[in-house]
């Protein structure tokens, strides 16, 4: 698993890697609601910009909260999860998946 997770730290370095994974991982969590499995997702997107620790250190993010978010111990609020994308250089958008009912 360990060299799963260097080939993934590594090829999440490219920009547009990155951006396919965390897509990946997002429509994921609206598919399953399975926080524990995009929590890692972005605990590998931090790892692949250096360490968690500097990540915090990097966003204002305590230290301890972001590894119980991480680690599922915690949900985060919204802007919390939103504060982490903008730190990873990426930001949430919309897309229709389906048609709009009308009154």
């Amino acid at each position: 698993m360990r060299k799963l997770e260097d080939y993934l730290t590594e090829s999440l370095k490219d920009t547009k890697e990155a951006q396919a994974f965390l897509t990946a991982a997002l429509e994921e969590f609206q598919e399953d609601n399975d926080f524990e499995a995009f929590a890692n997702a972005l605990e590998i997107l931090i790892k692949a910009q250096g360490s968690v620790s500097q990540f915090s250190k990097d966003t204002d993010i305590n230290r301890t909260h972001l590894y119980r978010i991480i680690n599922n111990e915690v949900q985060p609020q919204f802007s919390t999860i939103s504060n982490i994308l903008k730190s990873l250089g990426f930001k949430l958008s919309v897309k229709r998946t389906k048609k709009l009912k009308t009154a």
